[in-house]
């Protein structure tokens, strides 16, 4: 199945629940009975002018939103299929958090409650400096939980978060709630 970028001009432009590659997703069934376990960008990542379309779109947001970024920080491990493309295109740095134990140097760690128990995520200590301006990128947003753990770990650090950013919202898990006063973004969401 190939896909090519809508024309700007035309009705289906960037409207992200009639966006062309949501057929995509749709056609794979991302969310079924088992809930977030189902959700699968995989169909994204197969394809190449979906997955541009993705970047193209994520790309186009963050240009129109926020005038300068200095960082995009990718959640451990779907976060680092579309953070550093999508940091390339902006043309700046791409830093990692990850799960507990797989960062070498000095770290700065926080617990999250999960919903079927407890995790832990690290960014590297001198990750980002304080005061740079991040935006945190992910695929999936169910509960909040690793999410909220990541803007955690940007606070203890010091760095301002401009948004969350993930491509599916799971919005009758209402993880989008937890994050507060950060704002959110997502392309696609699911009730």
């Amino acid at each position: 199945m190939v896909f090519e970028r809508p024309d700007p001009a035309s009705e289906e432009r960037r409207d992200p629940p009639s966006c062309f590659f949501t057929r995509l997703l749709d056609a794979k069934g991302p969310v079924g009975a088992l809930g977030s376990s189902s959700c699968d960008i995989s169909p994204l990542l197969k394809d190449p002018a979906a997955f541009r379309a993705l970047l193209d779109l994520l790309e186009d947001h963050l240009r129109a939103s926020f005038p300068q970024i200095d960082f995009i920080a990718g959640l451990d491990s779907r976060g680092f299929l579309i953070g550093p493309s999508l940091a390339q295109r902006l043309g700046i740095g791409f830093v990692l958090v990850r799960k507990k134990g797989k960062l070498p140097g000095p770290t700065e760690s926080v617990s999250y409650d999960l919903e079927y128990g407890k995790a832990e995520l690290e960014i590297q200590s001198d990750a980002v400096e304080p005061g740079q301006k991040v935006v945190i990128v992910d695929d999936l947003l169910a509960t909040g939980g690793t999410m909220c753990a990541a803007c955690e770990l940007m606070k203890r650090l010091k760095a301002e978060v401009l948004e969350c950013l993930v491509v599916i919202e799971l919005k009758f898990l209402k993880g989008s709630e937890k994050l507060k006063s950060i704002p959110f973004y997502s392309l696609l969401q699911y009730d």
